[in-house]
């Protein structure tokens, strides 16, 4: 059977509106489209192109919730909530009136209910905006009645178990769009904080700046985005500087904005003191938690990374792959061990990705392993992970 027709077909109707064309669309994509095309006894590419016309919003809308992977769980990657509320506390004075936050791709809105609790912890008055192109998802996050995931990261907080509150559900606002909009964050800025977390890793990587450009469009200067630690690796626009811990990134105060973008070291975890607001605690990283991880830290990248997983570290192995990454991005030990430990945090979306990336990288990437070996290995494990939900 001839798939090249329904392949075409979902890039023309779904890559524009999420911004990229993965190689492989998840399988419960093809599983819908083609349980929708038999009921309505359509071929398969036919069902998908009249999804795509005017006056098919509902068939659109499912598509695009089958195509996109909605991982997300609340307080993902808890280490940069905690300094999500440092970092609100300390731009709370500066600035008039409520902070402004964006949680862009926030899928069914943990992140974006986790961002207001955050500030609302933090004694901070702010208004969160939540976007994501799948309008199934949104409509999930504005009923406040979240999935109880358990895959990714930790269970609901009990007081969201039978629905977030609406104390804090009156300080977000959900709204249909994508990144790739001419409006993405839909006039609602400028931005103190942007959360672009576990979105962009499904982006080719010259396509980053730019997204990441417009992002930094959105952002007062002095402004935040968020990625997540593995996306910390991913090339800046100028616009852009990297911060001190992994993932966290800086619109510079005055000026363009076009400050040299700084790398991010293996023990890059820890702010230096001289940077550190008053009584703020370092972050932990693999040079601060413990000697053993400090240990390991001034080990080759790779080395230190496996002896990280090997402890059951997967956190600080991670931070230890971003700054290895970020200095080579080539590097295939890197990638490959990058998925294991994202997989070893219940990442498994995330992990795909890493391992897919290691298909892509030259053979002279390899350092101390056979390329040809590691790749097939990756093959299957990425294989393995073909539908992450």
């Amino acid at each position: 059977m001839d798939d090249r027709p329904l392949e075409r077909a979902l890039a023309r109707v779904l890559s524009p509106r999420l911004g990229h064309a993965p190689s492989r669309w998840p399988e419960t994509l093809y599983l819908h489209v083609r349980e929708r095309a038999q009921r309505a006894g359509l071929g398969e590419a036919e069902y998908v192109e009249r999804a795509g016309q005017a006056g098919e919003a509902a068939s659109l809308a499912m598509l695009l919730d089958a195509a996109t992977i909605g991982h997300t769980a609340a307080y993902r990657h808890p280490e940069q909530f905690e300094r999500l509320g440092r970092v609100l506390a300390d731009l709370a004075p500066r600035r008039p009136g409520p902070l402004r936050l964006w949680c862009a791709g926030c899928s069914t809105g943990e992140e974006a209910y986790s961002a207001a609790a955050c500030a609302e912890a933090a004694g901070v008055d702010a208004a969160v905006l939540g976007t994501d192109v799948n309008p199934v998802a949104i409509a999930v996050a504005r009923s406040g009645l979240l999935p109880q995931r358990r895959s990714v990261g930790a269970p609901l907080p009990a007081p969201w178990a039978e629905g977030v509150p609406e104390a804090l559900r009156r300080r977000v606002r959900f709204e249909v769009a994508s990144l790739t909009d001419a409006q993405p964050a839909l006039g609602a800025g400028p931005f103190d904080v942007i959360l672009c977390r576990n979105v962009l890793i499904y982006f080719e990587r010259d396509q980053v700046p730019r997204v990441l450009g417009r992002l930094a469009a959105e952002l007062v200067p002095g402004g935040h985005v968020v990625l997540s630690p593995a996306e910390g690796i991913l090339p800046l626009p100028p616009e852009l500087r990297r911060g001190p811990a992994p993932g966290w990134l800086q619109r510079p105060e005055g000026g363009d904005g076009a400050a040299p973008a700084s790398r991010v070291e293996p023990s890059s975890g820890v702010e230096p003191a001289s940077s550190r607001a008053p009584g703020a605690q370092a972050e932990e990283g693999p040079a601060s938690a413990g000697a053993g991880a400090g240990a390991a830290a001034r080990e080759p990248g790779a080395e230190a990374a496996a002896r990280l997983l090997g402890a059951g570290r997967a956190d600080e192995a991670e931070q230890v792959l971003a700054a290895l990454l970020n200095a080579d991005p080539e590097h295939l030990e890197g990638w490959f061990l990058l998925g294991e430990a994202l997989l070893a945090r219940g990442e498994r979306a995330q992990a795909r990705a890493a391992f897919q990336r290691v298909l892509r990288c030259s053979a002279a990437g390899a350092r101390h392993v056979d390329a040809g070996a590691l790749r097939r290995a990756a093959a299957r494990r990425a294989e393995a992970l073909r539908d992450p939900r």
